[in-house]
């Protein structure tokens, strides 16, 4: 199949979605979050959550009945003050303790592999195991492995101990992957596990059905640490008449064995991370096994092979698939979440039953479908708008474009009305610099100065109306509203002024023209919307506002200024900027004054002699318009001394010379704009 045909089969005209295409796309997804799924961290994350449930579960459940752990805690260290390992003759003690106690079994999570160090210790236990007639001692399994061969070893109880005792068990539990003690085996080299050997001896006993012995099983907990199997120290059962309740041991399993948050000395802390507990006693596990065996609570997993878990989530996955094809992505995006959820509490519920159904990897699965058929779906309508862009996007601005693309009933002529800002901008002596230019050089440097211009005033939300000339003409608030129009206008606006300076340095640098731009904002309401015929339209804006922008831009030539606003716009942002008011002025046309403003600095940010120079300034004004020319011009003067630079005071200083001369008719403080 040739290219072109692959495109058209996934890409057809109009972005339709059609059913083959979007199945393959959703069947790359399945196979990709399936993929995931049964990567290690699929995994670890499907077993976090069975731990979680299971977790939960446990949650008031009582302990085991029939089962009494005797630890060798931290508490017994500190009662018998004997350091490890204790003499035999002391687990004999408790042996006898046990067995008066009406003992079902004893159980010992302690290999004693080696010969007591005290001599006729290991009589003295041999003696105490064999009147009891119901201990259980402890075997474990070590295996050396090297490149060439392995060795299996067993580390056996001493035989006086094993002579003695009813049964050996091997205390041997597997690891999950990520070092859990989640499943129990009940049969290793064909002895049996410390649970099923100890299970063996209870006469109620019956072996669940299909319950293998070397395939590990899941099984339950009751809960943490001390609260799934009733715990009694060591010392307390050494002494039990007068420590414990009485009949705590009668008709019970009792399994002895270390419960440390630590280590001893010459042996491991005993500890292990199980789903409902960082840290767990190893005896406190084997109880649970046993306890497993006795109510048949192992958990039964009819999708621990991959293939059941992998079909599983695939047809979970494609039903979701059709599903999102007849949705769409909005309403396939809560269809998944439902679905997901769905499944997170059908596990949970399943796990009430004893049945594992696991829930990570069909999400996954699902979602990799979600997820390939939503990105479909986009470039379907990427491809789509991107045919719109190219129809529009060199007649109008790109804020347009998306609009129109969003909107398509936006494409007709007349507007709205809309609240905005408006910049413009025009360079000072332009003409000149034109006269010294050859026509390339001159095109390179005003195409230097504009695209500089834009990369400043575009971050700030502004929209591009029209270059006209060496002129920018920009709107902020619309096509889409903005609440901080006139902020970002003025932010713009000083961006411009410090681009200006680094530009200038560089010209310097070529040799070419330093430039000046002067910039005048306003601030009002236009109608925005496409201006022209039904063939030939330009989106655009009109109003006073812009009108009076455009004055402001051409009123610092009177002022010497470099960014004027208008009063409405001064009101908007006085809080956020630095800046003094100049003046109040009638323009050509409009008969009410208008009072008008520079745009100094962000706010915070005005050099201290600015701040003198604009109180002098205020000063001045304040007399210029009482008629007081001469203080005015004292306070022009004093701030002429800070700044010989500053324009606006040197212009008005003008004005209060001219007025001294000849004092103005009918002043009311208004200058008129020639």
């Amino acid at each position: 199949m040739s290219r072109a045909a692959v495109v058209s089969f996934f890409f057809p005209e109009r972005g339709a979605v059609r059913p083959r295409p979007f199945a393959l796309v959703a069947l790359a997804g399945l196979v990709l979050g399936a993929a995931l799924a049964t990567s290690p961290i699929g995994q670890r994350l499907e077993w976090q959550l069975y731990d979680q449930f299971l977790k939960r579960h446990a949650i008031g459940s009582q302990p085991a009945p029939g089962i009494v752990v005797v630890a060798i805690d931290e508490l017994s260290f500190s009662e018998i003050g004997m350091a490890w390992p204790w003499p035999r003759s002391l687990h004999a003690t408790l042996v006898d303790q046990l067995a008066r106690g009406g003992a079902r079994t004893i159980v010992f999570d302690v290999i004693f592999d080696t010969p007591g160090a005290v001599p006729g210790d290991d009589e003295e236990f041999a003696a105490a195991i064999a009147r009891a007639g119901n201990v259980v001692l402890a075997a474990d399994e070590a295996v050396i492995e090297d490149p060439a061969y392995a060795v299996t070893q067993w580390s056996e109880p001493t035989p006086p101990l094993a002579r003695a005792a009813r049964a050996v068990g091997a205390v041997r539990i597997p690891y999950d992957p990520d070092g859990v003690l989640r499943r129990a085996r009940l049969e290793f080299d064909g002895r049996p596990s410390l649970a099923l050997a100890t299970a063996a001896l209870d006469p109620s006993f019956e072996r669940p059905a299909g319950l293998e012995r070397t395939a590990p099983r899941l099984f339950r907990y009751n809960g943490p640490p001390r609260h799934g199997v009733a715990t009694v120290s060591y010392y307390q059962a050494l002494d039990a008449v007068r420590l414990l309740p009485a009949g705590v041991f009668k008709d019970k399993h009792v399994m002895v064995g270390r419960s440390l948050a630590a280590t001893v000395p010459d042996a491991t802390a005993d500890h292990f991370m199980t789903p409902v507990s960082v840290q767990m006693a190893g005896v406190e596990v084997h109880a649970t096994v046993l306890d497993a065996l006795l109510r048949d609570g192992f958990i039964r997993d009819p999708f621990a092979a991959m293939a059941g878990y992998l079909a599983l989530a695939a047809v979970i996955a494609a039903a979701a698939s059709i599903v999102f094809f007849l949705a769409g992505p909005a309403a396939g995006a809560l269809a998944a979440v439902a679905i997901v959820a769905g499944l997170m509490g059908a596990g949970y519920a399943a796990l009430a039953g004893g049945v594992r159904v696991p829930a990570v990897g069909p999400s996954l699965a699902l979602a990799g479908a979600y997820l390939t058929t939503s990105a479909y779906r986009f470039a379907l309508g990427a491809r789509e708008r991107r045919l719109i862009r190219r129809a529009f996007q060199h007649y109008v601005a790109p804020a347009i474009v998306e609009r129109m693309l969003s909107d398509p009933s936006q494409l007709k002529l007349g507007g709205e009305l809309y609240e905005v800002t408006v910049l413009f901008s025009d360079l000072e002596g332009f003409t000149t610099m034109a006269e010294r230019l050859a026509p390339g050089e001159l095109s390179a440097h005003l195409g230097e100065y504009f695209r500089e211009m834009l990369d400043v005033l575009l971050p700030h939300h502004g929209t591009l109306d029209k270059l006209i000339g060496d002129s920018i003409m920009m709107y902020f608030g619309c096509p889409i509203p903005d609440p901080a129009h006139a902020v970002n206008a003025c932010r713009g606006a000083l961006a411009m002024q410090r681009r200006m300076d680094a530009l200038n340095e560089q010209w310097a640098r070529r040799s070419l023209p330093r430039l000046r731009t002067r910039v005048g904002i306003n601030t009002g309401t236009v109608v925005a919307g496409n201006m022209g015929t039904t063939t030939i339209f330009n989106y655009t804006i009109l109003g006073d506002c812009v009108n009076l922008a455009s004055r402001l831009e051409s009123a610092n030539k009177e002022y010497g200024s470099s960014i004027l606003v208008g009063e409405e716009t001064w009101g908007r942002v006085r809080g956020e900027f630095e800046g003094r008011e100049l003046d109040s002025i009638r323009v050509r046309g409009r008969a009410a004054p208008l009072a008008i403003f520079e745009l100094a600095a962000e706010a915070g940010a005005l050099a201290p002699l600015r701040r003198d120079v604009f109180r002098w300034y205020a000063d001045g004004l304040a007399c210029y318009r009482g008629g007081r020319w001469a203080d005015a011009a004292t306070s022009f003067e004093r701030a002429l001394a800070l700044d010989p630079a500053d324009g606006p005071s040197r212009r008005l200083l003008e004005r209060c010379e001219e007025y001294r001369r000849q004092p103005p008719e009918n002043w009311d403080g208004v200058h008129a704009m020639r």
